[in-house]
């Protein structure tokens, strides 16, 4: 009678914890008492059929495996036995509610298993199950484990999850231990592809119709890039077993990989027809809708997706993108803040945080984040020219430049540069002021040293030297940046001024030449040069300059499209219109001239 109630007790104890519908569970895995290494691989293959079959329940999930690896540790597990306290440090690390741990011994052929539930919140056990089975009857034993922990929480399975639970991978042990020690070697630090392909071979040898060794055997293919020899195992096993629903996910990898989006979404919403369950599909066509910028079903499937695994940071990585790509920053940084702190050694999460942050006018808080991004990734370029302009701003100085931010949204729309001018009185102390502009300029040389063809990291160094008064290395730059790009109108500009003010006055009418000649509106409105130059109309000097070189050579595309122009910026534009369509009869495929005619459509 006493062990009766002791038994209603538990249940009642584990209906309490249970009872708020979905619950995180934590798998520990098991302690092999016999201390045989022969039989390490028992553990493993408990663990992997542990999570196979929780993962098709929608009353449970389990975290991430990399983030609960990390609570384990933290926690003691592995350097002394598990105890209550154990358990509730890992409880409160990892978030999960309750605990499955045990211990096993296989003596001959037999397996002994003692299974222990408990309570995260304090430790407690809720209940402790004890079976002997032959070892081939590991399976059975796994649905046994699966079928206590639904018991404890009284929710019941659906028909879908009945049919899921009941697929079976394998009828051979000796399959499946070829097929667990293959997990076991691709979890090593230096694992080799051609042991774990083999022993998945292995297990398929022992077990022609293992399925999900081919599936596993397709994932690591496709891991290691080798696309074709994936996509062989996973058609293979779609044509084998249609209603697998993994097969379709790994093809799915595939196709998302290749940006057959099409296709991909097909695949991953096969998957969640077999498997509803499933966070990993929805967090994919999630994904693929962000780049189709369809942010409505990207909300949903991403949504749906987290509903299921909270704590699958890439999840939370592209919710915060979706507010990030329409500009509202600040809507984006919850989402970046929660996936660093899922995953705090991504550097992307990092980078992406910093950059929502900087955009924001968080600058204390953009410049952690992109030291953070730089321990982790320090050849980022990107992360290191985001610092430089950070380091301005934190310093609560006057904006040097907004360069290319839009780079970074990859909007190729709106490629421009805008420049204000430094304010040369400032409250800030001279020698800060000095430190400020040297961080600047090693951060941005930085971003030029990781890449060279970066020419707006580029560009920003030889404006800080500029600002810095060292003209010998604003000149380097200034003409690194044209060779990256020679059309930069803002480059010509900047060094034509560095040479008026180090009073190499023709160098400088030389660089407004080259500025003339793509954009020669500016010379319009601003015809003449300053009292450095005494004032000079370098206008009507490059003007004439035009007119003679036309005369020499009327049919010059280049040239004639300058004046086209110079028509456009005085406001002629039927003369600019007839000019460019003259243009386009001797130079069909000029898209300069093509999209300034499309401007000027109605003349």
């Amino acid at each position: 009678m006493m062990k009766l109630k002791i038994f209603f007790f538990l249940i009642l104890t584990a209906s309490l914890l249970f009872a708020q519908g979905k619950r995180k569970i934590g798998f520990i895995p098991f302690e092999n008492e016999a201390k045989n290494p022969k039989y390490d691989w028992v553990s493993y293959g408990l663990e992997y059929l542990f999570l196979t079959k929780v993962s098709v329940l929608s009353s449970f999930y389990v975290p991430e495996k990399n983030i609960f690896k990390k609570s384990l540790t933290k926690s003691g597990f592995g350097s002394r036995p598990i105890d209550e306290r154990m358990i509730y440090h890992i409880g409160k690390s990892s978030g999960v509610q309750v605990t499955v741990s045990g211990k096993y011994k296989v003596t001959g052929q037999t397996l002994q298993l003692e299974v222990i539930y408990s309570n995260a919140f304090n430790g407690s056990t809720i209940l402790k199950s004890n079976h002997t089975k032959p070892l081939s009857d590991l399976f059975i034993v796994n649905r046994i484990i699966i079928d206590e922990l639904i018991n404890l929480a009284g929710n019941g399975t659906s028909d879908t999850e009945k049919r899921l639970l009941g697929f079976t991978l394998t009828n051979s042990i000796q399959a499946f231990e070829s097929f667990v020690k293959a997990y076991m070697e691709n979890e090593k630090q230096n694992s080799r592809i051609e042991v774990v392909t083999g022993l998945f071979r292995k297990a398929i040898s022992k077990d022609s119709n293992f399925w999900e060794a081919y599936y596993n055997l397709g994932i690591v293919y496709f891991n290691s890039k080798q696309y074709n020899d994936a996509l062989k195992q996973f058609n293979k096993v779609i044509n084998a077993l249609p209603n697998f629903d993994k097969s379709y996910y790994g093809r799915g990898l595939i196709y998302e990989k290749q940006k057959k989006y099409k296709e991909a979404i097909a695949d991953f919403k096969k998957v969640t027809e077999f498997n509803p369950n499933d966070y990993k599909p929805y967090y994919y066509l999630g994904k693929i809708s962000v780049l189709d910028r369809n942010y409505k079903e990207a909300q949903e499937n991403l949504n749906k997706a987290k509903e299921i695994n909270p704590d699958f940071a890439p999840i939370n990585y592209e919710l915060g993108n979706i507010y990030y790509n329409q500009n509202l920053y600040r809507k984006a940084i919850d989402y970046y803040k929660r996936a660093v702190e899922l995953d705090d050694k991504n550097a992307t999460y990092h980078l992406k945080l910093g950059d929502t942050f900087y955009r924001s006018q968080i600058y204390y808080n953009a410049y952690n984040e992109l030291k953070a991004a730089l321990a982790l990734r320090p050849n980022d370029p990107i992360a290191h020219f985001l610092l430089g302009i950070t380091v301005y701003k934190q310093a609560v100085l006057e904006e040097l430049v907004d360069t290319f931010l839009d780079l970074l949204s990859n909007n190729k729309d709106k490629i421009a540069v805008k420049e204000k001018k430094f304010k040369k009185k400032t409250a800030i102390d001279p020698v800060k002021k000095r430190q400020v502009y040297q961080d600047m300029a090693d951060s941005f040389t930085k971003a030029s040293q990781a890449n060279p063809n970066f020419m707006e990291a580029t560009f920003n160094l030889a404006l800080t030297y500029h600002e810095m008064g060292n003209p010998e290395l604003a000149e380097k730059y200034y003409k690194k940046t044209l060779q990256i790009n020679p059309n930069l109108i803002r480059a010509y500009m900047k060094l034509a001024e560095l040479y008026t003010e180090t009073k190499r006055r023709q160098l400088a009418v030389d660089e407004y030449r080259k500025a003339f000649k793509l954009e020669p509106s500016i010379f319009v409105q601003q015809q003449t040069l300053g009292a450095e130059h005494q004032y000079i109309n370098v206008y009507k000097i490059f003007r004439q300059e035009l007119e003679d070189k036309l005369q020499r050579n009327p049919n010059d595309p280049r040239n004639n499209l300058v004046l086209a122009k110079i028509f456009k910026s005085q406001g002629h534009n039927g003369k600019a219109a007839n000019l460019l369509r003259k243009i386009l009869t001797f130079s069909p495929n000029n898209h300069e001239a093509k999209n300034l005619l499309a401007k000027l459509k109605d003349y």
